[in-house]
This record gives C-alpha cells, sequence and structure tokens, in this order.
C-alpha cells in the first residue's frame, strides 16, 4: 500500500528525506526556508541530531499552518512520514503567499533515532512546555497508588507474569480513568520514572521556542497539529483537543471532523488531562495569536500493551547493564517501544497517511476562511 512509502527505517533517513522534500518545494515553485536546530549530541550512526523547521509560503500574511511531530521520539517514524506525503502533496500544488506552512519535523530526535520516548534526559517532552504560573514540581494525586507498580527498579523480564493481574486490581480499586490520568498526566519529581516533565525547560524545547519566537512576532492567527500516536482503535485518530476549549470552538472542530473529536480529560475518551504538553505552552507563550490547536492521535494497542512497552524500555534504559547506547538500543525493549507507536503494518501506514493528509487539508482550508 502507497502509505508504506513514506516511513523512513532510522531518524538519519526520516531526516535525509525531509530535508530533500524542502528541495522539492522549491524546485516545484514554492518558497521554502529549512534550518536545523542541532540539539548538540548524536545518533547511532554518529549523525547530528536535529530539530529540523522549514516555513512554506509566506509569514507577511498573518497565518500559519503548524505541523509539528516526534514530540515523542518513536512517534516520530509515523509522523514523519505523514508530513513527507503533505510536503509531496504541495510540490503537485501552486505556490502561495497568503499563509505559511510551518513544519517541526521531530521535536525529540534523540528519542527517535534511539528509539525512546523521552530525551536525553529521560523527559517527556510533552509535559516539558509548561505555562508561566507552572512549576517544574509535583505529582498527580493519586500518583503514590501506582509510582512502584509502572517504575521497578530492576531490569525487565520478556515475560511478567502477573502485572496483566496487578493493573486489574488496581484499575477494580481505583477505576480505569483515575488510572490512566495518575499514570499519563505528568510529574516532576522521580526523574528515572516514566512520564517525568523535567525540572527546567529542556534544550530542544528551548531551542524551538527560541526560533518561534523569531517567525511568530508577527503572526495573528494559528492553526497547529501534533501528531502522536499510541491512544485509541488501531490506525483511527482522534482530534484531541484542550479540556479548555469553549463551546463554540469545540462545536466547530465537531463540524470539521465529525466522528473524531474528543476532549483531552480522562472522562472523555481516550485521552487524559495533561500539564506541560506543547500546545499548551505555546498558546500561554504567544498569547495575542488567535489559536486552534488539536493533537492528532492515532491508534495502535490496547493501553495495557501500550504502557507495558513504555515500563519495560524505561527500566531497561534506567536499570539495564550495557556498554553504551548503542548496545542500549539493541534490546527487545526498545524494538518493542519502537513497533508499539509505530507498527509495521501497510494497512494501518495507509490508514494514518491518508487520514494525516485529510485532517491537514481540512485545517488548511479552515486558516484561510
Amino acid at each position: 500500500m502507497e502509505g508504506g512509502v513514506w516511513f523512513s527505517s532510522s531518524y538519519a533517513e526520516a531526516a535525509g528525506r525531509f530535508l530533500i522534500a524542502c528541495d522539492d518545494l522549491r524546485e516545484s515553485g514554492h518558497s521554502v526556508s529549512n534550518e536545523r536546530l542541532e540539539i548538540g549530541m548524536v545518533g547511532p550512526a554518529g549523525e547530528s541530531l536535529c530539530i529540523d523547521v522549514a516555513i512554506v509560503g509566506s509569514l507577511n500574511s498573518g497565518k500559519v499552518l503548524i505541523s509539528s511531530s516526534g514530540i515523542h521520539g518513536v512517534e516520530g517514524y509515523p509522523g514523519s512520514a505523514i508530513q513527507l506525503a503533505i510536503m509531496d502533496d504541495l510540490t503537485q500544488q501552486e505556490p502561495f503567499k497568503d499563509h505559511a506552512i510551518v513544519f517541526i519535523h521531530t521535536v525529540n530526535p534523540y528519542g527517535m533515532a534511539w528509539w525512546r520516548r523521552f530525551n536525553e534526559n529521560n523527559v517527556d517532552l510533552n509535559r516539558n512546555f509548561l505555562k508561566r504560573d507552572q512549576e517544574y514540581t509535583g505529582v498527580p494525586v493519586g500518583y503514590h497508588h501506582i509510582k512502584k507498580i509502572i517504575n521497578p527498579e530492576t531490569i525487565p523480564p520478556r515475560k511478567e507474569r502477573w502485572f496483566g493481574l496487578k493493573a486489574f486490581r488496581l484499575i477494580m480499586k481505583h477505576g480505569f480513568n483515575n488510572l490512566k490520568q495518575w499514570i499519563a498526566e505528568g510529574q516532576y519529581e522521580h526523574p528515572k520514572a516514566i512520564q517525568y516533565g523535567g525540572k527546567e525547560l529542556q534544550p530542544g524545547p528551548d531551542l524551538l521556542l527560541n526560533w518561534l519566537d523569531i517567525q511568530l512576532k508577527d503572526i495573528s492567527k494559528v492553526w497547529a497539529i501534533d501528531l502522536h500516536t499510541g491512544l485509541g482503535p488501531s490506525g483511527h485518530d482522534t482530534v484531541l483537543v484542550s479540556a479548555g476549549t469553549g463551546k463554540e470552538q469545540f462545536s466547530h472542530l465537531e463540524k470539521l471532523f465529525p466522528g473524531h473529536v474528543e476532549s483531552l480529560g480522562p472522562n472523555e475518551g481516550v485521552g487524559y488531562k495533561i500539564v506541560g504538553d506543547l500546545h499548551q505552552g505555546l498558546e500561554d507563550r504567544y498569547d495575542k495569536i488567535q489559536w486552534t490547536s488539536i493533537t492528532q492521535e492515532f491508534g495502535t494497542f490496547k493501553p495495557i500493551q501500550v504502557l507495558k512497552a513504555s515500563r519495560a524500555e524505561n527500566r531497561w534504559t534506567q536499570w539495564g547493564i550495557y556498554h553504551d547506547q548503542v548496545e542500549a538500543r539493541r534490546h527487545w525493549s526498545r524494538e518493542q517501544m519502537l513497533r508499539v507507536f509505530n507498527p509495521k503494518d501497510p494497512l494501518w501506514q495507509s490508514k494514518i497517511t491518508h487520514r494525516g493528509r485529510v485532517v491537514f487539508q481540512i485545517a488548511r482550508n479552515d486558516l484561510l476562511t
């Protein structure tokens, strides 16, 4: 199926294809500028790890569509595929000046290159973009109930007989939605645990925000799509919006994406309330801009399978025995992490590249109305 042609097998390949896509757009007559924001680290092949950014069209229009991917490392593979497919579509279209499209390719290049969800400091970057009135401190209300079971300080075994039963007991005792919220919300006290939001803004996000400060200084309207995988039925995309979204805007999004829109809350569907996600941080930092922001989340596997993969990989990274990161990356938990969020399934790949293009075009049309 054609969706698979856009998928890359490594960070280096994806980044290279993104740069080629920028050149293809220029050759087709589009105005394109792109930069490589180097995070000062290297990947498995010694390649420089960069947040690649590109602007297509004109910022003088005051209107911008932002497509971002890879804030959760391994999720950058499908995110990159969607962006490459969209860029290819643009080469078949006429150049434009009435808006700009900003592509942010892989917010977390370290995680993408080394098959992690978190960055080089074990930080979940989608919990790192705090608002000005928030601090890098605290844990979810019920975190003490689940901390030990989701963060054992041991090397992960291939098969863990009792994890499912323990998880089931916790669900029966506290409720699935409570557990989902406590696990996923974000915590700022345990650096070796999953969903750690850090103690300060991370180097990659800092580079990105400094770059956006310049690009967005004269912008009045932004439509933003952040690409993710993991939650929901396999291949189905859920359009997640902030729990604070007004009724009028929520209704508008439901009309644009019927059957796909859900609020980011533990009782609303596949999502949960997040602290420090990318769009919260951007909307707070650039509060003079009119924002429409969505997370396009593509389902992969059942929640327990996704959690087990994240838990096992982090246990290996924190407590495993290995000589260097190259050896660490060879472990089964890293491969499992990659495939849970980036299934090697042609039908799934075709579905997400198709829906990624569809949602992008709908957002683009809405930006221009």
